[in-house]
């Protein structure tokens, strides 16, 4: 399940640093959609494991003040990996 979880965190990373870069492309690609943007950056087949990851960090934060060490060295890993293109 960690590496599952881990292979979700890159998905959402790569979908947060694409959405990034398209929200400057609002008006010329996407005619001001912010729907569209979104559904570009994040494909309908993400939707369900990103929601599953996101809401596992979100009880992760209220469990204590910051995120645990082992979700922040996956998120660590996954920026690595993307940065790196491996």
């Amino acid at each position: 399940t960690a590496h599952l979880a881990a292979l979700q965190i890159g998905a959402l990373l790569k979908g947060c640093c694409c959405l990034a870069e398209e929200i400057f492309h609002l008006q010329s690609r996407h005619h001001g959609s912010l729907w569209m943007v979104l559904s570009a950056c994040f494909p309908p087949r993400w939707h369900l494991a990103l929601l599953l990851v996101s809401g596992s960090a979100y009880l992760d934060l209220l469990q204590g003040d910051r995120l645990s060490p082992h979700l922040a060295l996956t998120c660590l890993c996954q920026l690595l990996i993307l940065a790196l293109r491996l």
